[in-house]
């Protein structure tokens, strides 16, 4: 341990501002040295004075309670900032990482073929009528396949009607090109006139053509 050291250990624990630290660093610093002049060394000089501790306390001792009152105020409003700051940084990259999540509007600078996105979602509706799992499931990113069974297509449907009978029309497909988790998707939208009731399939697509979601309701 060298001088520098040693002395900034014993201020960096005295409970004052930085004016009067300065100035105990400083006295600290000259009363070591001219010890060294007189033939001390710095491992003499350390062992007779003390811990940094130690020293650091003796001093805090002659402070006034003014002081002392001071310094802690200073200190808890110095904390405070950086608690605030790592909050508000915590706060911006939670916000950051929902952003990232959520889906939002994009051009992927692909070609959008309409006609062949409105061309699948027909499909997928007509398999879906059909309870064709299967090929459905080779339409499908391989996420999607535990989802599409018969048992998760029924209670789905549950939510909307026990009773749907035949499909009657089909209306017009609306689709939006979204990225969502860094990704890329076409979602679409269509409405499916029943027998008895009213659907309406939200169908997305990945930037391959593949199935990557079904939503009815």
């Amino acid at each position: 341990m060298n001088a520098e050291r040693y002395v900034n250990e014993i201020v960096k624990k005295v409970e004052c501002k930085g004016a009067k630290r300065e100035e105990i660093r400083n006295q600290l610093l000259s009363d070591i040295a001219a010890r060294r002049e007189q033939g001390e060394t710095l491992e003499e000089i350390i062992e007779s004075m003390g811990s940094a501790g130690e020293i650091a306390e003796a001093f805090c001792q002659e402070l006034s309670e003014e002081e002392r009152r001071a310094y802690r105020k200073v200190r808890r409003r110095k904390r405070m900032t950086v608690i605030v700051g790592v909050s508000v940084l915590v706060l911006l990259l939670l916000a950051l990482y929902f952003w990232w999540l959520l889906p939002k509007k994009a051009d992927s600078g692909m070609p959008f073929f309409r006609e062949e996105i409105t061309a699948k979602t027909v499909e997928v509706v007509e398999l879906l009528n059909a309870d064709d799992f299967e090929t459905l499931k080779q339409m499908a990113l391989e996420e999607l396949h535990t989802a599409l069974t018969r048992e998760n297509i029924d209670k789905a449907r549950a939510f909307v009607s026990d009773d749907w009978g035949e499909m009657r029309s089909l209306g017009t497909v609306y689709a939006q090109e979204v990225e969502q988790k860094g990704k890329h998707f076409t979602v679409t939208q269509v409405d499916a006139i029943y027998e008895k009731v009213n659907v309406v399939y939200t169908i997305t697509f990945d930037d391959e053509g593949r199935l990557a979601g079904v939503y009815m309701r």
